[in-house]
């Protein structure tokens, strides 16, 4: 049997799936399967579109960093071809569970500030999550706090108006599907607010 390594994409991060439930997926969810030679990336068919572009992007990223020997498949719920259901024995459990995308955080209990990095690098647009750090932020990115009742957008001196337009894109997104009203909040490098650098580490 081909050996894999199997993850979940939730909530901007990637986690590796336990080996006991590696043949349960979940549709309301984004899974990466790993053959090396192969990256499959499966979609439930209730998944969010964050976990979808998340998961894309990041079946992408391990595309580059194998300097494109490896070959990116997207399987969408049911439609599982016979050589991605061979690497389970030829089948897989899916349920009717969800996890809630990062777009998605309507009624949190506590306000979680969170810190998204926006980097166009050739055709490819990456959005993820990063450490809610000053020393986070580079110049040449745009970078989005949530601070749940605002979203601020910091552009880097050296970020391109793609990307500016990209993090404006992706916050009114964010913002859109979060309950009640935002502010959304555009900051220039050098030009921080108190209240901004008080929302970092």
């Amino acid at each position: 049997m081909t050996k894999f390594t199997k993850y979940h994409v939730a909530k901007a991060q990637i986690h590796k799936v336990p080996e006991e439930l590696i043949e349960d997926f979940a549709e309301g969810d984004v899974y990466l399967v790993d053959t090396g030679s192969i990256i499959y990336l499966w979609c439930g068919k209730a998944a969010s579109p964050d976990e979808k572009f998340f998961g894309a992007i990041s079946s992408v990223m391990g595309d580059r960093t194998r300097r494109g020997r490896t070959r990116l498949v997207t399987v969408d719920q049911g439609e599982e071809p016979k050589e991605f259901l061979a690497l389970f024995g030829g089948g897989i459990k899916v349920t009717a569970q969800d996890t809630e995308g990062i777009l998605r955080r309507v009624a949190l209990k506590k306000r979680d500030y969170k810190l998204f990095r926006v980097h166009i690098e050739g055709d490819v647009s990456l959005f993820y999550e990063v450490k809610r750090t000053r020393s986070s932020l580079t110049s040449d990115d745009v970078y989005l706090l949530d601070t749940f009742n605002k979203i601020f957008i910091w552009h880097g001196t050296g970020s391109t108006s793609e990307e500016k337009e990209t993090g404006f894109i992706i916050a009114q997104k964010y913002d859109a599907e979060r309950a009640g009203v935002q502010e959304i909040v555009p900051i220039v490098e050098g030009e921080e607010s108190k209240e901004f650098l008080k929302a970092l580490k």
